[in-house]
């Protein structure tokens, strides 16, 4: 009986999924929870051979997170008959202790999130009751430089310069900086299992998912200010991301720009109920929740910089921000 419960309980639960249509390999790597007050499961770690899957899981503890262990994770595609590397929408996994079971239920739900649906079954007398509970999880991007070398790159109105690339020149200051380099000659979007990617090489570097104008237009900002980093504050959810052209800040404008100007002069990091902001006079800029050391690294480096806007690439909800002078 326990067995045709839980298939029962995954086989509903699959049919009421809303998934975005993705690949095996968009599931593979590290995932945060977007809530850092949960009080649930904190980490995912899903691995792949071929299509075959792991899920290792962390949940909430102190003083550090407690691991769930490593199990085996089942994908689904859209038939019985379907390739599961390329159509898998789907993971789930079972976890078992002494006196529970947890079925997880994982999809892809967006440009590097992953949504989760979690049931959990009591199996002891302690008369508790079963419950679920649903969570958010975005990638944590594992980039490495990419080897500079000469790539077939189709001209987007933009003059290429092949000349050979010098390393970027990425200087400490006061504050530490977590930057990753990448060749920005180099970069082309792709689209890889129905998902819109800038690649530099076989590097990962920005998702755009189904939007294939955004991955475009991320592509030309990337070329027109030959940005040759990517660096964050607070990782793996960083709370800010800049870009750099060797070392140095993007300065001046380019046609099709959605950009707010700031007065790096007046930015100030201000506790604003409960979270630490940088505010610019009555109008707050970016927004660091609890973290009042990320906060005043990122008023530190946006001065040391001279950062005068801030820029999207799609608006409401931004695939891409990016800082210039």
């Amino acid at each position: 009986m326990r067995k045709i419960r839980t298939c029962l309980i995954l086989g509903c639960f699959l049919l009421l999924l809303s998934t975005v249509h993705a690949g095996l390999g968009d599931f593979s790597g590290t995932w945060k929870n977007t809530d850092p007050n949960t009080r649930g499961i904190t980490t995912l770690k899903i691995t792949l051979n071929g299509t075959q899957a792991q899920l290792q899981t962390w949940g909430k503890c102190e003083p550090s997170d407690c691991d769930w262990g490593t199990v085996e994770a089942y994908p689904y595609g859209p038939g019985v008959g379907a390739n599961l590397t390329p159509s898998a929408s789907s993971l789930s996994a079972q976890f078992r202790t002494g006196f529970s079971e947890t079925l997880v239920i994982l999809s892809l739900s967006g440009a590097n999130r992953l949504s989760a649906q979690v049931f959990t079954r009591f199996t002891d007398a302690s008369g508790r009751s079963n419950y679920r509970t649903d969570y958010t999880f975005r990638r944590e991007l594992a980039l490495k430089p990419a080897p500079r070398t000469p790539a077939d790159i189709r001209p987007l109105g933009v003059k290429e310069d092949l000349s050979p690339l010098a390393p970027a020149d990425i200087r400490p200051l006061g504050v530490k900086e977590d930057c990753v380099a990448f060749n920005w000659r180099n970069l082309r979007a792709t689209q890889i299992n129905n998902r819109w990617k800038i690649v530099d090489g076989s590097h990962l570097l920005l998702d755009f998912g189904d939007n294939e104008d955004e991955a475009r237009q991320a592509l030309r900002v990337l070329r027109h200010y030959r940005l040759t980093g990517m660096c964050f504050v607070g990782r793996p959810d960083p709370s800010l991301t800049y870009f750099l052209s060797e070392g140095q800040a993007p300065s001046g404008a380019m046609s099709r720009e959605d950009c707010i100007p700031f007065d790096p002069e007046r930015i100030e990091v201000k506790s604003v109920n409960g979270r630490w902001k940088i505010t610019d006079g009555s109008h707050w800029l970016f927004d660091f929740g609890s973290s009042e050391q990320e906060a005043r690294s990122a008023l530190a480096l946006i001065k040391r910089y001279g950062f005068t806007h801030t820029c999207y690439i799609g608006r409401p909800q931004a695939s891409m921000t990016y800082l210039r002078q």
